[in-house]
């Protein structure tokens, strides 16, 4: 693996935790909403997180190409 590889898989992996984290806590303020009763604010309070949810499954698939794409160094 290429130190390039490497590194945009590194920082891949990072963005995708960082938007794991944003995920979850707009998820849960979207919750506390709710047991508010503030269901628009809930809603409103999620609308981020299905663009971030589209950006992960786009940060996972490139990692696992590249990983994939890599000549197996026991061969």
């Amino acid at each position: 693996m290429t130190n390039s590889t490497h590194d945009t898989m590194r920082s891949s992996i990072a963005l995708m935790e960082e938007r794991l984290l944003r995920a979850s806590t707009l998820a849960n303020m979207a919750h506390e909403a709710m047991k508010r009763g503030e269901q628009n604010l809930a809603i409103g309070t999620l609308l981020p997180v299905e663009r971030d949810f589209a950006d992960l499954d786009a940060l996972f698939r490139t990692i696992l190409l590249l990983h994939r794409s890599q000549p197996d160094a026991r061969v």
